[in-house]
């Protein structure tokens, strides 16, 4: 009996000692893909949109309508490479560190107009006009983790810009009531089933084309922070051809 429990106790050393190794290996394999994001895929896309957006200013000289159309194609299509990169960098990196979160009393407002000044240049590209709409009178104060809050509402707004009509409008709500606050993007989009809305919020395990991947990164990363934070998720869609994404707090 004596042996037969030194046995079982060895075993369990080697079985814990085993799973923290492969832990150990995992988190070098991550650490060597945010390597690889930052340094070898990051570091030259950035200098190309610098040099894009020198050549689009005319600092080389003037440019013929077709030339300038070509290089805004250009330029649109590695901005949205780098969204992509830099969300990738973002999640490997949450999920190798598992950050806990730094509660701050947060203006919701500010950071939505934040978020609309970085992603204004996108919506522009699509002539899409941004319309935020409030029903509050006063700030809407929000106990969140600032970076966290920014990502969110920042992938949220991407989502609805990339998956939007040109043309369209896209109006953001932020609504408080007694019992909760509500952040919300609309679009004017294709209609998706539930099963197919769902979907945009996991982790692809197959292959996907680039779009769909951008989107399908904005909203799972936006979907852990929102979890992370123990709000709700909004996410539908609706045959009038509209679309809405977001997240509510419960008070």
């Amino acid at each position: 009996m004596f042996f037969k429990k030194r046995i079982i106790k060895k075993f369990k050393e080697k079985l814990r000692n085993s799973k923290i190794r492969q832990k150990e290996l995992l988190k070098q394999e991550r650490n060597q893909i945010i390597s690889i994001l930052n340094h070898d895929i990051k570091t030259p896309v950035l200098a190309q949109n610098q040099s894009l957006k020198l050549l689009l200013e005319g600092n080389f000289g003037s440019l013929n309508s077709e030339q300038k159309e070509i290089l805004k194609e250009l330029y649109s299509s590695n901005n949205f490479l780098l969204e992509v990169v830099l969300n990738s960098i973002f999640l490997t990196k949450y999920e190798n560190e598992n950050p806990k979160l730094n509660i701050e009393n947060i203006d919701v407002m500010q950071q939505v107009k934040s978020c609309c000044e970085l992603i204004k240049g996108f919506a522009d590209e699509k002539q899409q006009n941004i319309i935020i709409r409030t029903n509050a009178i006063n700030d809407i104060k929000l106990n969140a983790d600032k970076k966290m809050i920014q990502k969110i509402i920042f992938n949220i707004l991407a989502s609805s810009v990339s998956s939007g009509f040109e043309n369209s409008d896209i109006e953001i709500s932020i609504k408080e009531n007694e019992n909760s606050i509500a952040f919300y993007t609309k679009n004017k989009s294709i209609y998706m089933t539930k099963e197919k809305i769902n979907s945009l919020f996991e982790e692809k395990k197959g292959l996907c084309d680039f779009n769909q991947l951008g989107l399908n990164l904005n909203l799972n990363i936006a979907k852990k922070l929102i979890t992370a934070h123990n709000w709700d998720i909004i996410a539908k869609s609706e045959k009038d051809n509209s679309s809405t994404f977001g997240f509510v707090v419960r008070k």
